[in-house]
């Protein structure tokens, strides 16, 4: 008898003898990651990562007083056209009573998009040898509007007559192509390499958690097929240039609009998901409760588990509109939130200190007559009122990450599964300074809920330099426990998570 014929009797002799056995099957168990692995991929940062402060542009498309505490909290990088600008931009920063030693300026051209940072701008992208290099990915098409359909038409919202009779002959035309080359110059005087991506990346409709995992609504993937790149390929370019290894394409959110996620959403990390809830009788109620139930809740994060997801509560403003709290800016250990001059601002203000325990909460206003400055293009597009539901904060400020940071995460504690024994904390520290880590310096607090005092535990470098390992002791039983992990490179930077702690902890 031939030999694969004999070995294939053999196999199935013994799949029918473990069938009829009466032993129930032996299923292996799922192995949740425990850590982040860059290897030989490129890492975008998430929004909460270590940042060196935050770009805007001048003229302001944000209120002077949310400029004011940007500088104040962080270095301000401004962006502007020219010489004259700059002069124009310092004698008000002075005026404001800003420090101008924490403002940059950069001169940048400025196309009909300037004011949205967020969509045209750099993310940041991480190499492999620890390098940080500004992600500039195409931006052709000025803001497209569709409908809830993934493959619905575009409107463009540049749009004249001259562009819509040349894209109706097939033409490629870039809509907004001095912004889409605004990243170059920026890279240059900031020092900082530009990675070129050659496809659209739209920045309000991309969040990161920093660990290879990306959401966005499936708007994305219109905008990239109409430019002739389609889903599949996309997310093979993302795999490739940004490490992006689960991209949750999700359903637009909106009747008819930009879909942007960052207004209908917020990663506050790794594994936590802020959802916005409108009122029960607003149209897109049962649409945002639909995307909730049936994707974001079967979706999983880099570390395997369902995602933790809170709400914050919305409501109408003007009309049907819905106040856009999820278009909130994270930045260090401050939260920047747009607020929209109606009662449930305030709410919104204490739902984000809930859910950010330690964190600074700013609310700003926009009302264009009371800012000092304001140019006729700001009153001619918004009115009286800077933010709107699809374009708020969010979208006009973007953060410049420090790029050679501490960067941390932390596979959290599962309360569920918290038992007797050791509680294992697994974390993942990369030295982007690539100086090292102070010797002794990682290491892990953890203490019972009222006590003041915490306990130390080093954290122990795994095989891989970049893993660290520590236990919780078993005798915690039937009490709360806080905790958090801590670490020192070379270089002198200092960082925890959460961000916050010991104001903010996690527990179990």
């Amino acid at each position: 008898m031939p030999m694969n014929r004999l070995k294939t009797i053999t196999v199935l002799v013994v799949f029918w003898l473990c069938s009829c056995s009466g032993t129930p099957k032996k299923v292996l168990p799922t192995l949740e990651p425990n850590y982040y692995t860059q290897a030989n991929h490129n890492r975008v940062a998430a929004e909460w990562e270590p940042a060196l402060g935050t770009m805007v542009v001048w003229p302001l498309s944000i209120p002077n007083k949310l400029a004011v505490e940007l500088a104040k909290d962080g270095h301000l990088y401004t962006l502007v056209v020219d010489e004259t600008a700059e002069r124009q931009a310092t004698e008000w920063y002075k005026r404001w009573g800003m420090d101008m030693q924490r403002v940059t300026f950069v001169h940048a051209p400025q196309g009909t998009d300037a004011w949205w940072v967020r969509d045209w701008g750099p993310s940041a992208v991480f190499t492999p040898k620890k390098q940080m290099k500004l992600g500039d990915g195409k931006y052709p098409y000025a803001t497209p509007f569709t409908d809830r359909a993934c493959n619905d038409s575009l409107r463009f919202l540049n749009m004249t007559p001259e562009r819509k009779r040349r894209l109706e002959n097939g033409e490629k035309v870039n809509l907004t192509e001095i912004d889409d080359k605004a990243t170059g110059p920026m890279g240059e005087q900031l020092g900082m390499e530009i990675l070129e991506l050659p496809f659209i990346n739209t920045g309000g409709n991309v969040l990161s958690d920093g660990l290879g995992t990306a959401f966005s609504t499936c708007v994305i993937a219109n905008e990239n097929r109409y430019d002739g790149i389609s889903e599949k390929r996309l997310r093979q370019l993302n795999k490739a240039l940004l490490g992006i290894t689960q991209y949750h394409i999700i359903s637009n959110f909106e009747k008819y609009g930009i879909q942007h996620i960052d207004c209908f959403m917020k990663l506050l990390d790794e594994e936590t998901l802020l959802v916005a809830e409108p009122p029960s009788d607003h149209e897109l109620h049962d649409i945002y409760e639909n995307i909730v139930t049936d994707e974001l809740s079967r979706l999983k994060s880099a570390y395997g588990r369902p995602y933790t997801i809170l709400r914050i509560k919305t409501d109408r403003y003007r009309g049907e509109r819905l106040a856009a709290y999820t278009n909130s800016l994270i930045v260090n250990k401050t939260v920047y939130v747009p607020l929209f001059d109606i009662a449930q601002d305030s709410l919104a203000l204490k739902r984000w200190s809930e859910v950010m325990p330690g964190y600074a909460i700013k609310g700003f206003a926009f009302p264009l007559l009371e800012e000092p400055i304001t140019t006729p293009e700001m009153k001619a597009h918004y009115k009286t009122y800077g933010w709107n539901q699809g374009d708020a904060l969010h979208c006009r400020v973007r953060a410049i990450w420090d790029p050679e940071m501490l960067f941390m995460s932390l596979k959290k504690i599962d309360a569920k599964d918290a038992k007797n024994d050791m509680q294992q904390v697994h974390a993942t520290i990369i030295d982007y300074s690539q100086k090292g880590l102070e010797k002794g310096k990682a290491q892990l607090f953890w203490r019972l809920q009222g006590s003041k005092a915490w306990n130390v535990v080093p954290l122990e470098q795994q095989t891989d330099s970049d893993h660290f390992f520590a236990e919780i002791p078993a005798d915690t039983t039937e009490h709360r426990v806080e905790y958090y992990i801590s670490a020192v490179s070379k270089s002198g930077r200092t960082e925890t998570r959460p961000k916050t702690a010991p104001l903010g902890t996690y527990s179990f």
